[in-house]
């Protein structure tokens, strides 16, 4: 008489339960990000990442319905991700200093390889997925400005000075930006972390202007 087969244990795939979902989203985003990173946009598949996920395709299609949207919320948690580690501005510093550690603390983040590669893999897709790549630089710009606005002491984004909006609107685009972009095109990392310091300075000083207009230079003049 042939010996029983051992019984397979099957891992049930489908969606999961109400209070397994932040995991199993989590799961979802991190086998994503490896895979975009290694293997960027055009090879990476949704079935590939259900695959890796261990995640039934149904339920990976429930929540992201193309490979854009998945790729979307990757790219929108890894820029989160790196305002959330980014250190908080000491108190008790003028706003030219405090706009000085934004503004390194920002290029540091920036020039993270993580945030490097997806710039590169969004610029490199955005004649195919427009509205993605605007959405990334979206995000991206709009964290940045809200950062420098926190680290100016701003408690009430939506009710923050308009002139000191405008002043954080302008140096992400003067201070932090630049080095961003050349990141993104190949230049050494290592020489712009160098540069960055100066750089923040640079702009510092071409918005002393701005900055003597703000609401909190003039209270504490």
């Amino acid at each position: 008489m042939p010996a029983a087969c051992p019984e397979k244990s099957y891992r049930r795939r489908g969606r999961p339960p109400a209070s397994q979902a932040g995991q199993f989203d989590e799961r979802i985003l991190q086998v994503a990000t490896s895979l975009f990173l290694d293997r960027g946009f055009g090879r990476t598949t949704l079935d590939l990442v259900a695959q890796h996920a261990e995640v039934g395709k149904s339920s990976l299609y429930a929540r992201y319905p193309s490979k854009g949207a998945l790729f979307a919320a990757v790219v929108s948690r890894s820029i989160q991700t790196m305002f959330d580690h980014l250190a908080p501005v000491p108190q008790g510093l003028s706003l030219v200093q405090r706009l000085q550690a934004v503004g390194e603390a920002l290029i540091e983040g920036m020039l993270h390889p993580r945030c490097v590669a997806f710039m590169r893999i969004t610029a490199a897709e955005a004649d195919n997925f427009p509205n993605l790549a605007l959405m990334a630089y979206q995000v991206s710009f709009d964290g940045s400005v809200s950062y420098v606005l926190k680290g100016l002491g701003a408690a009430n984004l939506d009710a923050a000075d308009p002139g000191l909006i405008t002043l954080a609107q302008r140096f992400v685009e003067v201070a932090v930006q630049p080095l961003s972009f050349q990141a993104a095109f190949g230049v050494d990392v290592a020489l712009l972390r160098l540069r960055a310091s100066q750089c923040v300075h640079d702009a510092v000083e071409l918005l002393q202007e701005k900055i003597a207009m703000t609401n909190w230079a003039q209270s504490r003049t």
